[in-house]
């Protein structure tokens, strides 16, 4: 029971994460804030086995609208909780 609950708790907060993101780069040109942000992550890092090239890179950016949106997709989990 715990890890549904807990699995339903990780994908409303990333949706929340996302549509916030993308909600701060929408309302960028009227509310420039929302999209002021800290970019983290890798360069791409490279394997080369001769028979293939693998390449991984990873960023994340957090923006203060998507910050927003993390913290409504908790309140909106613990609300589904306590019904």
């Amino acid at each position: 029971m715990f890890r549904k609950r807990g699995k339903a708790i990780f994908f409303i907060v990333l949706l929340g994460g996302i549509l916030g993101a993308v909600l701060g780069q929408v309302l960028s040109d009227t509310i420039p804030i929302l999209d002021k942000g800290l970019k983290i992550g890798t360069d791409s890092l490279s394997l080369n086995l001769y028979l293939f090239d693998i390449s991984f890179g990873v960023h994340v950016n957090i923006t203060l609208c998507a910050i927003i949106g993390i913290l409504l997709g908790f309140l909106l989990s613990d609300i589904g909780r306590r019904k």
